[in-house]
């Protein structure tokens, strides 16, 4: 389904003009891994929580105990602790608040973990140790370190892990996210999105509810939203072009009517059509593919 993940995209930019294809290649399988834009939701290099972390409380001596034993339960368990800690010596997360708490310091772990591709299994075992209805939770708090520690820690785990993406629907983090499709954060919002999508991905109900919330309006606005310098605007925009392919498209390729006519309704042409003049050939090309499908509607 779709045109190339951003990655791939990314593997060709050492390529001289004439070594890269200039007709639109061919459509990849959409459930392949897109970490796109996912490295402006990682915390670095760093693989793990020894960098300024200063606790004494008795939540904090938990955390360095499952830290050190690697226990993905003991950090769930963890997720409840509003124990404070101190200020970090230097920021974590490109966009998202340091942890204030052991409870968000430990949902920056689970996220961290979430976030290496070269344990795959880890994002279920996350799942199963019971994170998810705590991570909602962090959604529901209103503390904004918690708020976004969840929703980069989301943003790991249901990508390429429709379980995940399953759970974090059921568990009511769509009625959650798309509020915050609107937000002032462009990583938040960028993360958010793809979020949502992969809640809808192979879920026509998610996709029914997405459209119910008055979703669409906000997945639209994703393709010409405001710039933040300190992202590859082409990444992002192409992510957002993809989101929106993936939401018209059935785990088949094919056009979802109803859906792309709620496309159309909310203006997605016309974000479309301003993205046929972008400097990058790729974001061109997959926006000019979701306009041809969006043609008879």
């Amino acid at each position: 389904m779709g045109a190339k993940c951003c990655t791939d995209r990314k593997k060709e930019e050492g390529k001289s003009q004439s070594d890269r294809k200039v007709s639109a290649p061919d459509k990849p399988d959409r459930k392949s891994i897109r970490q796109s834009v996912h490295a402006n939701n990682a915390y670095g290099s760093k693989r793990g929580i020894s960098i300024g972390y200063n606790g004494q409380g008795e939540d904090a001596t938990k955390f360095d105990k499952a830290f050190e034993e690697n226990n993905l339960k003991g950090f769930v368990d963890l997720l409840d602790s509003q124990e404070e800690i101190k200020q970090f010596e230097e920021k974590m997360h490109p966009w998202a608040e340091d942890p204030k708490t052991v409870g968000a310091l430990a949902g920056t772990q689970l996220a961290i973990l979430a976030s290496d591709p070269e344990n795959p299994t880890v994002k279920g075992e996350i799942r199963e140790a019971g994170a998810i209805p705590k991570l909602v939770g962090f959604l529901q708090s209103g503390k904004s370190d918690r708020v976004q520690t969840a929703i980069v820690a989301f943003s790991f785990l249901t990508a390429d892990c429709p379980e995940n993406a399953l759970a974090a629907f059921e568990a009511g983090v769509m009625d959650k996210y798309v509020g915050m499709l609107e937000s002032p954060t462009p990583g938040l919002r960028t993360a958010v999105a793809t979020s949502l999508r992969d809640m809808m991905l192979d879920n026509m109900e998610a996709r029914l509810k997405f459209v119910s919330l008055g979703g669409t309006k906000g997945l639209i606005h994703q393709l010409n939203a405001p710039h933040d310098p300190a992202q590859n605007k082409a990444d992002v925009q192409l992510e957002a072009v993809l989101n929106v392919q993936d939401f018209i498209e059935d785990e088949g390729g094919n056009i979802i009517p109803d859906i792309a006519k709620e496309v159309v309704k909310c203006g997605g042409k016309d974000e479309l059509r301003k993205l046929l003049s972008s400097e990058d050939q790729e974001v061109r090309e997959s926006a000019e593919e979701v306009l041809q499908a969006l043609e008879d509607f």
